[in-house]
């Protein structure tokens, strides 16, 4: 129950920041980029919100397991990011 909590308050963080806004901005020029026409703007918010707790899940796991995790590189336009441990210095690679 409390990392729901948690999850939720970090993804609200996340829904009120410009990253939210840059990350909706992506997707509306990955879409032409690969020939499709950019969906509603409330579907691309939606997109941009289900990415980023995937991505939120992931790290809380992490942490869970005692991991100090920092994002080394991030590739909105694929998903992907490369995360290293400052404790340990473990490496993940996330596809979101």
């Amino acid at each position: 129950m409390e990392v729901n909590t948690e999850l939720e308050k970090r993804l609200e963080r996340y829904l009120q920041s410009e990253d939210f806004q840059m990350d909706i901005g992506a997707l509306v020029n990955e879409y032409p980029s690969q020939g499709l026409p950019a969906p509603p703007e409330e579907r691309l918010r939606e997109e941009a919100a289900a990415d980023a707790r995937k991505c939120l899940e992931t790290i809380m796991i992490c942490e869970a397991k005692g991991h100090l995790w920092k994002e080394k590189d991030a590739d909105p336009e694929n998903g992907t990011s490369t995360l290293f441990c400052r404790r340990c210095g473990a490496e993940e690679h996330l596809r979101w």
